[in-house]
């Protein structure tokens, strides 16, 4: 077990594969939920950003500084640079959810068997591959987890886990690289 009291945490798994944990700024981070009219309001909201709701529930949608995840038929999450100038309405709740997530970044080539370790999920490059996402459990808790390249994935975690994730992540170190 690598021990540790800042980010970044630099390891390997079992396979000698390095993994570095570090912690990325997030932003802003907005969650917009609706109802009926909720497709045309959230894209309506969505164009300063340069996006649009996307069609599925596994593919990110990026502009420039700005990702989408659709998560659920009228859910999405979006993290900007800027912050969401937009009211809740009749067809469309906004909630700043920024103070409320942090955002682990794993890198390197350990780092999709580090997560097969923590969650029961194939990040294999064909069944995950980069542009995509997933919420699932790591240890009982909500992670939204987004491939940001073939080797680097973003975590966004409840605030009140980061620690306790962390220390989950790092029990799966084969060895301090």
């Amino acid at each position: 077990m690598v021990k540790h009291n800042k980010l970044p945490v630099n390891g390997a798994i079992s396979t000698g594969e390095a993994v570095t944990i570090s912690e990325v700024a997030t932003g802003h981070i907005t969650q917009f939920a609706g109802w009926d009219g909720f497709e045309p309001a959230v894209n309506a909201a969505l164009q300063s950003f340069g996006l649009s709701l996307p069609a599925d529930y596994r593919t990110a949608m990026r502009h420039e500084n700005s990702v989408l995840w659709r998560i659920a038929p009228n859910r999405v999450l979006l993290q900007s640079a800027m912050p969401v100038d937009q009211a809740s309405g009749d067809d469309m709740v906004v909630l700043n959810l920024s103070d409320a997530r942090r955002c682990l970044r794993l890198e390197g080539a350990g780092a999709a068997g580090l997560l097969a370790r923590v969650m029961a999920i194939d990040f294999s490059a064909s069944a995950f591959p980069v542009e995509t996402f997933v919420q699932a459990g790591m240890h009982n808790v909500g992670v939204l987890v987004d491939r940001k390249g073939d080797q680097t994935f973003d975590l966004l975690i409840p605030i009140t886990w980061t620690v306790s994730l962390c220390d989950l992540l790092t029990r799966h170190f084969g060895h301090a690289a």
